[in-house]
């Protein structure tokens, strides 16, 4: 689908453009619009990306005003200059002067843009706005086929106090707002970073309007439709099962993810209430797997991490460790033993309990091409799921887990 501007104020030259547009079955005329004047255009471009525009020479400022030329020269400027137009990925200038002054055509061809004739008598006009649709239409399937990654890195959070903390770990300073029109609802976050290698890193980052799987999945199907990275990270907190196989504050690491509120319930020949779970499982790839196991026993990575943290209140006494197993998603904050119990009974290693994961490595496993080389549930401990539950260590956790993946990211991956 490609979105056209055409910039004209004669509506029967607009009307044989959108006769011309009509023949071409992929394009649709309700992304097809029409601006009469200079003003106009740039109330477009300002809101709408478009893959082409049709300029025409002589138009005027305001509708109603005298045409120049001088005044599409000013829009080009203006869309070069101001950070507030949003380019077209395409322009072509068109007039029906023959003897249009020559520095119009040069300072077009300076910026190599397309300069056609248009004669009303003559089908060339026609022919080649046409092959040159027809281009962009074959360009911008090949670009959607195309198995690149765009950035290095997406971390992705359920909340915006773990993002906070994420964007701090690589430094507060430096990171840049992206926002799409198209989309109000999510802004993200971007940043080049250099490792002791003298690779660039390319991140982006960003977080969901609400906790849960199905609002972290969608955030992450967008995350990667605009960003294409080849690694997959979402950090923050979690609650581990058992308090004598993690402490407070612990880094986990999801060995495999499922959802463990996908299922049946039926009632059994006593005339108990049973739920019988659906368990569909998504692992961890078996390199990044290797790579957690061996920085397990890293005690001097794991203390540096421990020993960072600004803060004492809030730090459990405990040393920190890492541990990698199975993590399950649940719809619901948990705040009771046997629902935890009744988890268990279906993973008997069960480490931890989020409410986020799956959606993510769901979205990831089914996305479009590229999909991520690597997705990576990194959740730190900061309740046991039980009336105990309070949010003391809630901080050093989504600290703990954020750096923790900084590091694997400065690390352990391999950047092109």
């Amino acid at each position: 689908m490609l979105r056209i501007l055409l910039i004209d104020d004669d509506a029967a030259k607009v009307a044989r453009y959108k006769e011309l547009l009509g023949t071409i079955d992929e394009i649709n005329p309700k992304y097809v619009d029409v601006a009469t004047c200079i003003e106009q255009a740039e109330e477009y471009v300002s809101d709408n990306q478009y893959d082409l525009a049709v300029l025409d020479l002589y138009i005027p400022i305001r509708f109603g005003d005298v045409p120049s030329p001088d005044n599409a020269v000013t829009f080009l400027k203006d869309l070069s200059s101001d950070e507030e137009l949003l380019m077209p990925y395409n322009i072509v200038g068109i007039t029906r002067w023959k003897d249009a002054n020559p520095r119009y055509r040069e300072f077009f061809d300076s910026y190599l843009l397309a300069y056609i004739l248009y004669e009303q008598t003559s089908e060339e006009w026609k022919t080649k706005l046409k092959n040159k649709i027809s281009f962009l239409l074959k360009a911008q399937k090949s670009v959607r086929n195309q198995e690149i990654y765009d950035f290095d890195v997406a971390i992705v959070n359920a909340l915006s106090s773990e993002n906070d903390k994420v964007r701090a770990s690589f430094g507060a300073e430096g990171w840049q707002v992206v926002e799409f029109p198209s989309d109000q609802s999510t802004t993200f976050y971007t940043k080049t970073v250099v490792n002791e290698r003298g690779e660039s890193i390319r991140i982006v980052t960003c977080y969901a309007l609400q906790m849960a799987s199905t609002a972290s999945a969608a955030l992450t199907a967008k995350l990667l439709y605009y960003f294409r990275p080849r690694y997959l990270f979402m950090t923050g907190i979690a609650a581990a099962v058992d308090r004598a196989d993690a402490n407070l504050g612990d880094i986990l690491v999801a060995k495999k993810v499922w959802d463990g509120a996908s299922g049946k319930i039926k009632t059994d020949e006593d005339g108990n209430v049973i739920f019988y779970p659906d368990y569909h499982e998504l692992p961890l790839d078996a390199d990044m797997q290797a790579i957690v196991t061996r920085l397990k026993s890293d005690r001097q990575l794991l203390n540096s991490i421990e020993e960072s943290y600004a803060y004492q209140a809030g730090k459990p006494k405990t040393r920190l460790q890492l541990h990698l197993g199975p993590i399950a998603s649940v719809p619901a904050v948990l705040s009771s033993k046997e629902e935890v119990e009744k988890i268990q009974t279906h993973c008997r290693k069960l480490l931890g309990i989020e409410m986020e994961g799956f959606g993510v490595f769901y979205a990831a496993s089914n996305s479009a091409h590229p999909r991520p080389q690597y997705t990576v549930l990194v959740k730190s401990v900061t309740d046991y799921a039980d009336p105990e539950k309070s949010d003391d260590y809630q901080d050093y956790a989504m600290y703990t887990s954020a750096v923790f993946t900084k590091y694997i990211i400065m690390n352990e991956l391999k950047y092109d």
